[in-house]
């Protein structure tokens, strides 16, 4: 059976000349680096006084559990001590920071996991790749012992 005329392409589907030339893109508003947000002044008079949780060091910063473009506050409890070394490893995942948190900032933690869950938080305070159970690669081993 043929198809109607009406269904047929009239045109091809291939250029019959050069592409045409557009207008160049010109940015309308220069690029300027967008300044991050300070700690908010609860945040700031929390850790005053405080030692870096992780080496003791004497002069910290607040470190967000949660980034704010994770989806973190401006809470006091969003944030724990940290000095520059330690907080900017935390920041590029270098840093394990769950054994320092335990059990004194539970509160922090609590926090935190309100605002990313369990994995989320687990994957940003040890800065290592939590994966679910089902998910897992197997592993080789039985998985029951005896026979």
């Amino acid at each position: 059976m043929r198809p109607s005329s009406r269904l047929r392409r009239t045109k091809g589907l291939r250029r019959t000349g050069p592409p045409k030339r557009r207008k160049r893109l010109a940015r309308r508003t220069p690029l300027s680096r967008v300044p991050f947000a300070p700690a908010s002044t609860p945040q700031r008079s929390k850790v005053a006084g405080r030692r870096c949780l992780v080496c003791g060091e004497a002069g910290v910063d607040p470190a967000h559990l949660v980034p704010r473009s994770l989806g973190g506050c401006d809470d006091a409890a969003c944030c724990v001590p940290l000095c520059r070394r330690c907080h900017r490893a935390y920041d590029r995942g270098e840093l394990d920071i769950l054994p320092y948190l335990e059990p004194a900032f539970r509160t922090e933690l609590a926090h935190a996991l309100g605002h990313i869950g369990l994995v989320g938080l687990l994957r940003r305070v040890t800065g290592r790749r939590w994966v679910a159970a089902d998910e897992a690669p197997p592993t080789g081993r039985a998985t029951r012992q005896g026979g």
